[in-house]
């Protein structure tokens, strides 16, 4: 089972997760031969070829194969639609169906989304979330709010109060106004769409105060949001056929901005400020990362190198593995330099020796 619920494609193919592109398409081969539905008709064979077929869509390509090993389902949902998920894969379908004397392709798509009930929306929206640094790091779940448009309870739609509709007098109740004249002895009949009641043939005279006459309300609709571990700022999630909207829902993930911290290719840097004295002389300094506490040493000398490389401690990369992260180490001086002026004037003439001990050796 995959982490996020549901059957994983190497279970359903039958191979490990290393499993290079040649095993996994014998593994399709060998299960599209006993359950096609032009070779199998049992009841349960044309969704079990279906289910194959989707795994071997995405596992056959390199990108959605990607994408599936590091987001899961959520993230093969937030990139492609059903259709664009075979569609993008036909070539690696057509030569498995027509050396085994199949059909085409483009046939047995067909068939998927008359039979399977895939499709895709008219309509899509796009709704920024934003997502913390944590969140971004371990997934999360989001409830957004959306204004979804219903027939008014209070009329039932109508657009008038009860009893607030009459005949429209202008058409008869017919919604048209028909026109006849005489040319010579010919009769001409012109009908027109009633411009007073705009086809319906009745008027309101006593319009809903609920919905101000238009049969309709807007109310606020709650959406739950899975946001896969390993997102970044502009990554869009695609939430599909939401049938209240009538629309595909496309989420556009924000990472909000963390003090300090920025991200980078996968890499998490953060700024530490350092003393001069600490960078001299070490110090051990420890901090609160998107993961939980972080201890360092920074031995003497070391805080003039400008950074400090912990590796596997970043954000998730693309391929699933952690990026690193690097510590920037900000040199910066004493905010009360009153109260070590006098030592400082000291070191200044130790390390005033010591340069010009340096420069006379390159002249």
């Amino acid at each position: 089972m995959a982490r996020d619920g549901k059957k994983d494609y190497y279970e359903i193919l039958g191979v490990p997760r290393n499993a290079t592109k040649e095993e996994i398409k014998r593994a399709y081969r060998r299960l599209v031969l006993q359950y096609h539905p032009d070779r199998n008709k049992s009841p349960e064979a044309e969704e079990k070829f279906k289910e194959i077929s989707e795994a071997y869509a995405v596992l056959s390509d390199d990108e959605k194969r990607r994408i599936y090993d590091m987001y899961g389902h959520a993230g093969l949902s937030g990139t492609y639609t059903s259709e664009e998920v075979f569609r993008s894969s036909g070539s690696y379908f057509d030569e498995i169906f027509k050396d085994l004397g199949l059909g085409s392709f483009e046939s047995i798509f067909e068939r998927f989304f008359r039979d399977f009930g895939f499709g895709r929306p008219r309509r899509e929206i796009v709704v920024d979330v934003e997502v913390t640094l944590e969140e971004a790091f371990h997934g999360a779940t989001k409830v957004i709010s959306l204004p979804v448009q219903s027939i008014c309870e209070s009329c039932n739609g109508t657009g008038a109060e009860p009893g607030g509709i009459k005949e429209c007098p202008s058409c008869g109740g017919s919604g048209q106004i028909v026109n006849t004249r005489r040319f010579g002895q010919m009769i001409y009949t012109v009908s027109m769409t009633c411009s007073k009641c705009g086809g319906t043939g009745k008027i309101k005279i006593k319009p809903c105060k609920t919905c101000n006459g238009t049969g309709y309300v807007t109310k606020p609709e709650r959406i739950t949001v899975e946001i896969p571990r390993g997102v970044y700022d502009g990554a869009l999630l695609r939430i599909g056929g939401i049938k209240k909207l009538d629309a595909d829902l496309i989420v556009r993930t924000r990472l909000l901005k963390k003090e300090n911290f920025y991200v980078r290719d996968g890499d998490l840097y953060v700024k530490i400020p350092l003393m001069p004295s600490e960078a001299v002389l070490g110090t051990e300094i420890k901090f609160r990362s998107i993961d939980g506490e972080v201890r360092f040493k920074v031995h003497p000398g070391d805080g003039f190198k400008g950074k400090i490389v912990l590796k596997g401690r970043g954000m998730w990369r693309s391929s699933g593995e952690r990026g690193d992260l690097i510590i920037k180490l900000i040199i910066i001086p004493p905010r009360r330099i009153e109260n070590v002026k006098k030592l400082y004037e000291q070191i200044s003439r130790y390390e005033r020796e010591e340069a010009e001990d340096l420069r006379r050796k390159l002249s």
